[in-house]
């Protein structure tokens, strides 16, 4: 028999063991030193602090050392003739175009520390913010003349601008839909002839009346049906009997949504005004 040939196996080794570190080459981290300090910013001086007094700055070469504040008065004081107040409650130079063709308007706020009064105008239903002359409080719907004779306003001082919704106050929100409301019953005839008698449909599936707030589909057929029995309604409280709704509120609930979303249509406020009853 022949003999077997030996095989040597190399068998593949483990990884070899690292040496370890030599303690005479140890070098330990420097110790922490902290942050630098740095330096704080020098205080700016007061604006009513003259000119002189301030060591951060030198005096420019092409103005005088007395500064702004000695010559035309600064920014702390009333110079070039500007009350401390600012310039929102100032007096517009010009009529603003909103309120051309405008002669009446309708309080539903005034401040009487300010003589401020927001008032809404009876042709267009726009609101503008005026000064009066009067130190008590106007009531709620008291007209004022906003108009150009300047012999007949002699309630309003000046016509300070436009007043924004979104920037009234709580109670101008609240008694707002009251005014216009009120508005609405004085002229109450002239409304129902030339809304609630004439109101028709939008389109196949809308009705005018669906304008009005809360009033669906099933309330405008009602109202329709109110109105074929009688033919027309002949006053405001007939409307509010025989359809079982308050006119006057859901007319001036829709003329507040009118006057807050301007972008809202179709607008009722540009169909039945001004009221020329």
């Amino acid at each position: 028999m022949t003999e077997r040939r030996r095989r040597s196996i190399k068998a593949p080794s483990g990884p070899r063991k690292k040496e370890g570190l030599d303690p005479s080459k140890f070098r330990m981290n420097p110790p922490p030193m902290g942050r630098t300090e740095v330096p704080k910013p020098k205080p700016k001086p007061e604006p009513n602090q003259p000119q002189q007094n301030r060591t951060d700055r030198q005096p420019s070469s092409g103005r005088p050392q007395g500064g702004r504040g000695q010559g035309r008065g600064g920014r702390g004081q009333a110079g070039r003739g500007r009350p401390q107040g600012g310039r929102r409650d100032q007096p517009r130079r010009e009529r603003p175009e909103q309120l051309k063709g405008e002669n009446w308007a309708r309080v539903f706020e005034h401040d009487t520390t300010t003589g401020v009064v927001t008032a809404l105008t009876e042709k267009g239903m726009k609101c503008c913010r005026l000064h009066v002359k009067s130190k008590e409080m106007l009531p709620l719907n008291h007209r004022l003349y906003i108009g150009t004779d300047a012999a007949r306003r002699q309630e309003v001082k000046a016509i300070l601008g436009m007043a924004h919704f979104d920037k009234m106050s709580n109670m101008a929100r609240h008694d707002l839909p009251v005014m216009i409301e009120q508005f609405i019953e004085e002229h109450g005839q002239y409304f129902v002839d030339e809304f609630y008698n004439k109101a028709g449909p939008i389109s196949l599936k809308q009705h005018s009346f669906e304008l009005l707030p809360d009033v669906g589909p099933v309330k405008a057929r009602n109202m329709v049906k109110a109105r074929e029995d009688v033919g027309v309604f002949a006053s405001m409280a007939e409307l509010n009997a025989l359809a079982k709704i308050k006119g006057a509120e859901l007319l001036a609930m829709r003329f507040v949504e009118e006057i807050q979303d301007v972008n809202l249509q179709p607008r009722l406020i540009d169909f039945l005004l001004p009221v020329t009853a």
